[in-house]
């Protein structure tokens, strides 16, 4: 009588044990929906005008260089206002990737006697693999 609860014990440990080596041979998710969820969601808040939260999204080798204030204020400075962004693709090898997005814009003061420019053109983003994360690689 005492072998049939060990017996449902040894099976239910077995199948714990297998679901868990199963979902540890699942990575943390592919390479490229990962890429993809953080140039959205770091396009989302350009786009919403949190660049607190923008920033984050940087490599942390230029957050050690640039701060946040002075990130915020190039931003702001900026001629330029994104209207839309769309990511399009990436080509991504062990630790890089070049994320392609398609941003709509609108460019104030270019051209004497026209006061803005509507437009939209595919922007490449270097990104690269940072203790698991994915980071923006601004150019300078």
């Amino acid at each position: 009588m005492t072998l049939f609860p060990v017996r449902r014990y040894l099976k239910t440990s077995l199948v714990v044990c297998a679901l868990l080596l199963l979902s540890a041979c699942a990575a943390p998710g592919n390479k490229q929906s990962t890429i993809e969820e953080r140039a959205n969601a770091r396009w989302e808040a350009l786009l919403t005008g949190d660049l607190a939260a923008a920033y984050e999204y940087l490599s942390p080798g230029y957050r050690s260089s640039v701060s946040s204030v002075q990130y915020q204020r190039m931003v702001l400075l900026q001629q330029i206002k994104y209207t839309s962004a769309k990511y399009v693709k990436s080509e991504c090898e062990e630790a890089t990737c070049n994320v392609t997005v398609l941003v709509g814009f609108t460019v104030y003061g270019a051209v004497p006697g026209v006061k803005s420019f509507d437009g939209s053109r595919n922007i490449e983003e270097s990104w690269i693999l940072v203790d698991g994360n994915w980071y923006m690689v601004p150019e300078k």
